[in-house]
C-alpha cells in the first residue's frame, strides 16, 4: 500500500481517480493540489474547487445559517488561496427549509460577509427546497480563480530544511466542535466566535515564495501529515503547541483541560494556510507579509525521514486521521479516542 493510501479519506479519493476521467494536461496529480488547475493556453491557470457544509450541520456544530453560509464560502476560498489564485467568484447551491425565509436571509448574510472580506462575488447558483422540518440547510459552494502559470502553489515541493508556517493561529475548528459536544457555556465559546478569515490575499502573497501549501480544513495535524506523506519528509513542530492556538481555542483548553495537541489534531479545521518556505526565502516572506500587514505563525521544520512530531513526540497520524471513520462518526467516541491517542504519545 502506498504511504498516502494508509489514510481512509485518501483511499476514497484515489478510488474516485480510478473511476472517473481526468482532463489531459491538468496540473498536478490526485492529492497534490487543494484546487484543480486547468491551463487556459494564455499563460494562466483556471483554479476550480467545490466544497459542502453538510456534516457540520448534521452533527449540530453549526446552528446559525449565517455560520454555515460563511463557512461554506471560506472553505472553497481556502482551496483557491492554497494554490495562490485570485478568486473570480463563487457558485452557491442551497437547500432551504420550506417556508423559512429567515434562513435564506441568514445564509445570504454569511455568504456576503465572506465574499466581501475576500473581495469577490456570487456568480450564480441553484436553490432547492427541503422539508419544512429541516432545521437549517445544506450548502455547497464552488469557487473559481486564476493564477499565472508557473506561479501556482501545490502541496508538493517541500524539502528537508524548509520552514513551515501557518497563515494564522489555529484550533478554532476543534474549539467550536468541543464547545458543542461538551455543552460549554457561552462565556467560553459560542458559534459567533468561529469566524475563520478567507486567506486569498495571503495565498497570492506566497506565489514565488512558498515551496508547498495546503489549507487546514481537517486540522493542523492532518495537514502536516498529508504534506509529509506527499513529499517523503518528516515534519517537526518546534513551536510550543499552546502558542499555536487562537484565543478561543485557548479558552476552550483552559475550561475543559483539553490539551493543545488535541485541539490541533481535531478533524474539524479552520481553513488557515500551512506553507513551507526554503531558508533562503524567509527574507522575501517577511517583506511580502509586511507589505500586506500580515504576521505568519512559525510552526516547525521539514526534516529527513517521515512522520510528524509534536511537542517532542512522534504522533501516530494514521490512527488519528482514521479515527473518525473507525468510530462510525460518533463524535463522543472520537473525542475520547483522540484524547487517548495523544495521551499515549505523552506517556
Amino acid at each position: 500500500m502506498r504511504l498516502i493510501d494508509e489514510i481512509h479519506e485518501n483511499r476514497l479519493l484515489s478510488t474516485w481517480a480510478e473511476l472517473l476521467p481526468r482532463r489531459p494536461g491538468q496540473v498536478g496529480s490526485i492529492h497534490e493540489t487543494d484546487a484543480e488547475l486547468i491551463p487556459l493556453g494564455d499563460g494562466r491557470l483556471l483554479a476550480l474547487t467545490v466544497d459542502a457544509v453538510i456534516e457540520e450541520i448534521a452533527a449540530g456544530i453549526f446552528h446559525d445559517p449565517f455560520t454555515a453560509g460563511r463557512t461554506a464560502v471560506v472553505s472553497s476560498l481556502a482551496d483557491l488561496a492554497a494554490v495562490g489564485a485570485d478568486p473570480l467568484g463563487v457558485l452557491l447551491s442551497v437547500t432551504l427549509p420550506d417556508g423559512e425565509p429567515s434562513v435564506q436571509e441568514r445564509v445570504a448574510a454569511g455568504v456576503g460577509e465572506a465574499c466581501s472580506l475576500a473581495g469577490t462575488y456570487v456568480l450564480g447558483g441553484d436553490t432547492n427546497e427541503g422539508s419544512e422540518h429541516l432545521e437549517i440547510t445544506e450548502i455547497t459552494v464552488a469557487a473559481a480563480g486564476l493564477v499565472p502559470e508557473g506561479e501556482q502553489l501545490t502541496r508538493t515541493g517541500l524539502q528537508p530544511g524548509d520552514r513551515l508556517y501557518a497563515a494564522g493561529l489555529l484550533g478554532a475548528g476543534s474549539a467550536i466542535a468541543a464547545a458543542v459536544l461538551l455543552d460549554l457555556p457561552d462565556s467560553v465559546y459560542t458559534e459567533d466566535d468561529y469566524r475563520p478569515p478567507p486567506r486569498v490575499k495571503e495565498g497570492v502573497c506566497l506565489r514565488g515564495i512558498a515551496n508547498a501549501c495546503m489549507d487546514t480544513s481537517d486540522g493542523l495535524i492532518a495537514t502536516l501529515d498529508q504534506l509529509a506523506r506527499l513529499n517523503g519528509v518528516g515534519i517537526r513542530v518546534d513551536n510550543d503547541p499552546q502558542a499555536l492556538l487562537d484565543e478561543g481555542a485557548r479558552r476552550v483548553s483552559a475550561a475543559t483541560g483539553l490539551s493543545a495537541p488535541v485541539l490541533l489534531a481535531g478533524h474539524h479545521g479552520e481553513f488557515e494556510l500551512v506553507f513551507a518556505v526554503p531558508p533562503g526565502r524567509t527574507g522575501l516572506l517577511e517583506a511580502a507579509a509586511q507589505a500586506i500587514d500580515w504576521t505568519p505563525i512559525p510552526v516547525g521544520e521539514a526534516a529527513e525521514g517521515s512522520g510528524v512530531s509534536l511537542a517532542g513526540h512522534v504522533v501516530d497520524t494514521a490512527r488519528i486521521r482514521n479515527l473518525l471513520p473507525e468510530v462510525g462518526g460518533d463524535l463522543e467516541a472520537y473525542l475520547a479516542g483522540l484524547i487517548a491517542l495523544l495521551s499515549e504519545e505523552d506517556a
